[in-house]
């Protein structure tokens, strides 16, 4: 697993949970035993008691609503500001939860509750994806399903190469589902300092990045502005991101402050980023051993000229704190699976 950008870079990005339900144990049982070891796939042998669940905590919900809030000085009676916290994006990562959101269910379509279409309309979030397993007798009806939007993709089970068809549906989707849920966020953060997030010339850095840091979080940051990235094990690397209006900033704010000469021509020539450790991450006429805190710098020329460092001192960020992926799969290993458990049995 790790981070897809095909469709851009996604202000946020994790992995996800995806819920299997099907009335066969057998089935419930095999099916993660034979997909991709970094998906985590929780199974449910209830259709009503899977809904259940995903009304009542199971699904969380969608990435961004507690980060959008009312400006407390409206510009009229008839207008209302509504401001978005780039700085709380980032603090997704200190929740140990964070992986339990469910971005897409595989459903059968032929169980004794409900069938796999009920179950589908029934789903109250709209941007989890959702895949139904047909048989053979199926196939009009999930072509039916399919072209109306109520299904987002469907697969035999006796399919031969199912499995490996089912993977790339739930790696397809959990990509999509980030897509939608970011989407306003994305927008929003476009008309900022983060046009970087949709530059495919910065999609190839992201690229490039993952071939030596293999991240499969991303969480936007703001001052200074960049990206967190953290691998399965929760070790963390930040891509600081500047333009050249940025660079012309850190300067003029560090002449200003009557910074060091060998500093301020380290700051002109955009070879070297610097990220202070202050409150705001610019020079100060306090700050100790400046010239430790640049870090080498690649340009690359895409909407605009932008310049990157990928830093591996993230002491500041207290990942020490932060559940990994790896840590949170051996959790739900050692859980009981409850959700197997038929609603008879209570």
């Amino acid at each position: 697993m790790s981070l897809d950008v095909s469709a851009g870079i996604q202000p946020f990005q994790f992995p996800t949970t995806t819920v299997l339900v099907d009335d066969h144990e057998e089935y419930l049982g095999m099916v993660p035993l034979l997909l991709d070891a970094s998906l985590h796939v929780r199974g449910f042998n209830s259709a009503r008691r899977a809904l259940a669940v995903l009304g009542h905590g199971g699904s969380r919900p969608v990435p961004g609503g507690g980060w959008l809030y009312r400006w407390k000085d409206k510009p009229s009676e008839n207008q209302e500001l509504v401001a978005l916290d780039v700085d709380s994006i980032h603090r997704v990562v200190y929740d140990p939860e964070r992986f339990s959101e469910v971005s897409v269910v595989v459903v059968d379509h032929t169980m004794p509750e409900m069938d796999g279409l009920t179950f589908c309309r029934r789903l109250g979030n709209p941007h989890i994806g959702k895949i139904l397993l047909t048989g053979r007798a199926d196939d009009a009806t999930a072509i039916e399903a399919f072209n109306s939007g109520l299904i987002d993709r469907f697969i035999r089970k006796s399919d031969p190469n199912a499995m490996q068809k089912l993977q790339m549906a739930i790696f397809d989707l959990q990509q999509r589902y980030f897509q939608r849920a970011a989407a306003f966020v994305s927008e929003t953060l476009a008309l900022g300092n983060f046009n970087f997030l949709r530059d495919p010339a910065f999609a190839d850095v992201i690229d490039t990045m993952q071939r030596r840091f293999a991240a499969i979080e991303c969480y936007v940051h703001a001052n200074p502005t960049g990206l967190l990235l953290l691998d399965e094990d929760g070790h963390g690397r930040f891509l600081l991101v500047q333009t050249e209006d940025d660079l012309r900033t850190h300067f003029e704010i560090a002449s200003d402050q009557g910074a060091p000469q060998a500093l301020l021509d380290a700051l002109r020539d955009g070879e070297q980023l610097a990220w202070f450790e202050t409150r705001d991450g610019y020079y100060h006429s306090t700050t100790h051993t400046p010239l430790s805190q640049l870090h080498p710098a690649t340009a690359v020329r895409g909407e605009q000229w932008y310049y990157y460092a990928l830093i591996d001192q993230v002491d500041r960020f207290q990942l020490q704190h932060v559940k990994s992926y790896r840590q949170w799969l051996r959790e739900q290993d050692q859980d009981v699976p409850s959700s197997l458990i038929p609603d008879s049995a209570g």
